[in-house]
């Protein structure tokens, strides 16, 4: 069933002739993110926008390419096509905050300080709040941790189970939070080298937090969180560098 769309001229004011695409976008976001425009709603056309905001058709495309950058609005093409609200989810938001780390050249010490509480309490709240799919999932990720041996392998197990611990924390902001940090993380680990003895630890420190989540035991993963946070923060190479960028 199609859903009916409000006029224009109600969602939206008419902006003063020395506004800007800025001001289009503004008002769009908010229309989308409150809700007055409902998710998969089809907002009104570009004339009909353009005629209500008192601006060029040609500001409210640039506004629309804008949102639709930032995964806000979704343009379809077609008779049936047009801009469409689509809310972020934390992958969209764990992009933007991705790139806005290697923008603002957050440094790894920076980003080491505040990984060793943030997954700790990502793995605190998982021993508590993991759903019977979830506690699945990590059962398979510790054994196949218990049986790697190449570092790519090892790491690619450890990076998804924070990812894993992050969504099964419960908490919506902490899935797009750990989306963002995990990709500069990422970009990090690419040009480096691992020490001989990096996988045995790294394996060890996946399969402790792991097993402490399986148990639900919250004390005891955050502490084998802390145990395996604290060596990238005491780690010499972690000192300020710039991210490189992507």
């Amino acid at each position: 069933m199609t859903t009916p769309r409000t006029p224009a001229r109600e969602l939206f004011k008419e902006l003063a002739r020395t506004r800007s695409v800025d001001d289009v976008v503004d008002q769009l976001r908010h229309a989308v993110l409150s809700g007055r425009v409902p998710d998969g709603g089809r907002l009104p056309s570009e004339r009909e926008l353009a005629e209500a905001f008192g601006v060029s058709r040609a500001t409210v495309r640039e506004a629309i390419r804008v949102l639709e950058a930032a995964g806000i609005v979704q343009v379809r093409l077609g008779a049936r096509g047009g801009a469409f609200a689509a809310k972020p989810g934390p992958d969209v938001m764990g992009l933007a905050l991705s790139s806005l780390l290697t923008l603002q050249a957050t440094t790894e010490a920076e980003l080491a300080e505040f990984r060793f509480t943030f997954e700790q309490d990502n793995a605190e709240l998982a021993a508590r709040r993991i759903t019977a799919d979830q506690r699945e999932t990590l059962a398979e990720l510790l054994a196949a941790a218990r049986v790697a041996k190449r570092w790519k392998e090892v790491e690619q197990i450890d990076f998804t189970v924070h990812e894993l611990l992050a969504v099964a924390s419960g908490n919506s902001v902490r899935v797009a939070v750990s989306q963002g940090i995990h990709n500069a993380v990422l970009r990090v680990f690419e040009r480096t080298e691992p020490q001989p003895s990096s996988v045995q630890i790294l394996r060890d420190d996946t399969i402790a937090v792991a097993a402490a989540v399986l148990d639900g035991d919250p004390a005891a993963a955050q502490q084998a969180m802390r145990e395996h946070m604290s060596r990238w923060v005491d780690d010499p190479s972690a000192l300020p560098r710039r991210l490189p960028q992507p």
